[in-house]
């Protein structure tokens, strides 16, 4: 039986907003186990964002638990979870935030800088990674300097070149023309089976979650509404294919 890598349980988190409050996920409950890749699938605004940050520990939980390998996010600190973080746990934000200043070898490299590479070490790892990117010939430009895809690339880089063994991405392609979309699905197709990482993508791409997933879960007004294999929803639901599952869900609901 495949190991647990990340496990929400009764997950929630709540903002307020104008006296009101808003619950952005409400107690989500699922598992990850290694080596998987499962897809979130939702509308913009179903709270796949704000579920992904909770995972990475960049939101605070307002109930419920995480728990990640050995450690109960409830138990850790901000420091604890910010060092994990930076060994265990890459992230890729939707709109890349590289740090404008630096070159693309830079931002690619910072994580391990962070983690106390050396200059020439970290310089190294990242020159390999961005060229399996195709950006060898760009490491030394800055952001304003590349493309909106070469922008995410270096970004995509940058989550995994500490050799995290949980990688998040929040709608990856959802900017990127349709050849670099392709380049990047490929990509992690192919880093997964190499390093045998788990994954979890949000998405509202239906080409991704084909492609990619060996699980989706389904998201709507910040609850979980369905998971599974691709193929178990379509039969479970008796509909031709996942799009008509998720409307079938979203309506009822």
């Amino acid at each position: 039986m495949n190991k647990k890598v990340i496990e929400a349980i009764n997950l929630t988190k709540t903002f307020s907003e104008n006296s009101n409050i808003i619950e952005a996920v409400k107690s989500v409950n699922f598992s990850i186990c290694n080596s998987e890749i499962m897809i979130i699938f939702g509308r913009s605004g179903s709270g796949k964002s704000t579920l992904l940050h909770l995972l990475a520990g960049l939101e605070t939980i307002s109930s419920g638990n995480i728990r990640f390998e050995n450690y109960n996010f409830e138990d850790l600190t901000l420091d604890d979870l910010a060092t994990i973080r930076r060994s265990k746990i890459g992230f890729v934000y939707q709109f890349h935030h590289l740090v404008p200043e630096f070159s693309a070898i830079d931002n690619a490299s910072f994580p391990l800088t962070l983690n106390g590479y050396s200059k020439e070490e970290a310089y190294e790892k990242a020159t390999k990674i961005l060229s399996k990117f195709g950006l060898e010939n760009r490491t030394n430009h800055k952001p304003n300097q590349l493309s909106g895809g070469e922008r995410q690339r270096v970004a995509i880089a940058r989550a995994l070149i500490h050799d995290p063994s949980f990688v998040l991405l929040d709608e990856p392609t959802a900017s990127l023309d349709p050849e670099t979309g392709d380049f990047v699905r490929t990509f992690l197709e192919n880093y997964k089976k190499e390093k045998k990482i788990s994954v979890l993508l949000a998405s509202h791409n239906m080409d991704e979650v084909k492609r990619l997933c060996s699980s989706v879960m389904m998201m709507n007004d910040g609850s979980i509404i369905d998971s599974g294999a691709p193929n178990y929803l379509i039969k479970k639901h008796g509909r031709k294919n996942l799009e008509e599952v998720f409307l079938e869900l979203a309506r009822a609901k």
